[in-house]
């Protein structure tokens, strides 16, 4: 089954900012650029954040380039280089979001991959941690007391 998430909801931070939290533990990258030939050093290389001429792609024709263009126009770049910026992007977020999981799993058995977002997630860790059994409505007026209260959102 094919899921989409959103990590933004779980880790609202930059790409760059969660892949430096990593350190030098990316295992999905470092096993994807061995196999293709990559050495250590080189490798090393994509466990940061690149750089690229967003700005300055403004057709199709501008991948088809061989030079870089001026650094002023590194916002982002082309490619061949376009290529292998958005490959890093999958594999670092790849190796944060399996960081995360792995430790949500070890901390409180729940994989945040069956979640929509943090606060989903949180929620189902606090039932399971304090062991709080939540009581059935069993008044009308306790039902419309929450009803009145609801302002929208994603509820699970």
């Amino acid at each position: 089954q094919l899921k989409y998430i959103d990590s933004m909801q779980f880790m609202n931070s930059s790409l760059a900012t969660l892949t430096k939290n990593l350190g030098d533990d990316h295992p999905i990258t470092t096993e994807y650029f061995k196999k293709q030939g990559y050495s250590s050093k080189q490798i090393s290389l994509a466990y940061h954040k690149g750089i690229f001429p967003h700005e300055y792609i403004i057709s199709h024709d501008r991948f088809k380039e061989t030079e870089l263009p001026l650094i002023q126009e590194f916002h982002s770049v082309l490619g061949e280089y376009n290529d292998l910026y958005l490959k890093i992007d999958v594999l670092s977020l790849a190796d944060v979001w399996t960081t995360f999981r792995k430790t949500s799993i070890r901390h409180y058995g729940l994989d945040p991959s069956h979640y929509v977002s943090a606060p989903s997630l949180s929620w189902d860790a606090m039932l399971k941690m304090t062991k709080v059994k939540i009581e059935l409505f069993t008044e009308m007026a306790m039902h419309d007391f929450i009803e009145k209260a609801k302002r929208g959102g994603i509820a699970m």
